[in-house]
């Protein structure tokens, strides 16, 4: 009686076929070989083509866990990778004996983009400077400390140049503005926004950026914004801005809202119709030309009553 039993169950189990259970391809899981990016400069409105492996068939399964894969662990890692910062040390070393160059490219500047070549694999960007700007820059980059600007996580040093080790920002507002999409009122309140808090922190550290434009502003995947080629800052010596001072807020916000800027310092927009339903954004603009200060920009009613958050920005990275 009991062989009878057991050769029903058996027969239940058996009729469950591998094929109808949840498959965890691409559920987070990376591959077992990253690809690597063809090498060449990334171009404006330009997309990498990610190639994607086949698991060999031959390969035992792994063992199946049933329902569907949560990603916590995943979200506490992000958190971890984002808070580390740098600590004003100062490697005295190649960063080459510690990350694999993969290609080089222009964002806000030439970086090399790398991974360590043991441990955390996530693409990092290494930017060199001369060494005899290297004590300007440090004292520099000890001296902010913003989301909103670009950091470093660490700094190495050899007898003629001095490297920075970032995290690695695939974008620039260049990238935005060749799009064929524009940014919505709510996007360009999340990109403006940021911006003018990241200018308001350069400023409140005596930091003028005489160089900000659309390429000298990175933007992550995850929609952060942040000011970038920092190594142009010149100290200022007054906190009260002019005309010149605010011109490239104003320029940016122009390529942003229809794709160009207006020559010999001309300011407004051609196609009304695009940004009818949102003249708020219209008259902001029109700020960029009086404000006396960021911080006075930043309580314009564009961006105290859109309301927005850096991921709203993902859909356009």
């Amino acid at each position: 009686m009991h062989s009878n039993d057991d050769r029903r169950v058996t027969r239940i189990l058996d009729k469950v076929p591998v094929l109808q259970q949840p498959s965890l391809k691409n559920d987070g899981q990376a591959p077992a070989n990253e690809p690597r990016i063809k090498p060449g400069p990334l171009q404006p409105g330009t997309r990498p083509i990610k190639r994607t492996t086949t698991p060999s068939s031959s390969e035992p399964p792994a063992k199946v866990i049933r329902g569907f894969p949560r990603n916590f662990a995943l979200q506490a890692t992000g958190h971890l990778e984002n808070s580390i910062g740098w600590d004003g040390s100062i490697r005295d070393e190649s960063p080459w004996d510690t990350f694999k160059p993969y290609y080089e490219c222009d964002l806000a500047g030439n970086v090399s983009v790398c991974i360590r070549s043991s441990g955390n694999r996530a693409a990092r960007a290494i930017r060199r400077y001369p060494n005899e700007d290297a004590d300007r820059i440090l004292g520099i980059l000890r001296s902010i400390s913003h989301k909103n600007v670009a950091s470093v996580r660490e700094c190495f040093r050899t007898s003629d140049s001095l490297y920075t080790l970032s995290k690695f920002d695939p974008l620039t507002l260049d990238h935005v503005v060749a799009c064929v999409a524009f940014p919505d009122q709510v996007e360009l309140a999340a990109i403006m926004s940021q911006i003018l808090d990241g200018l308001s922190h350069l400023v409140g550290q005596k930091f003028y950026h005489p160089y900000l434009d659309c390429s000298s502003i990175l933007m992550s995947l995850e929609g952060e914004i942040k000011i970038a080629r920092i190594d142009c800052c010149v100290i200022k010596q007054t906190g009260r801005l002019n005309n010149t001072d605010m011109a490239p807020v104003t320029k940016v916000m122009m390529e942003l809202m229809q794709k160009y800027s207006k020559e010999e310092g001309a300011v407004g927009i051609d196609n009304l119709d695009r940004w009818q339903n949102c003249p708020a954004a219209i008259d902001f603009l029109s700020a960029t030309i009086s404000a006396s200060s960021f911080e006075e920009l930043k309580k314009h009613r564009f961006l105290t009553e859109t309301r927005w958050c850096p991921g709203d920005l993902i859909g356009l990275a």
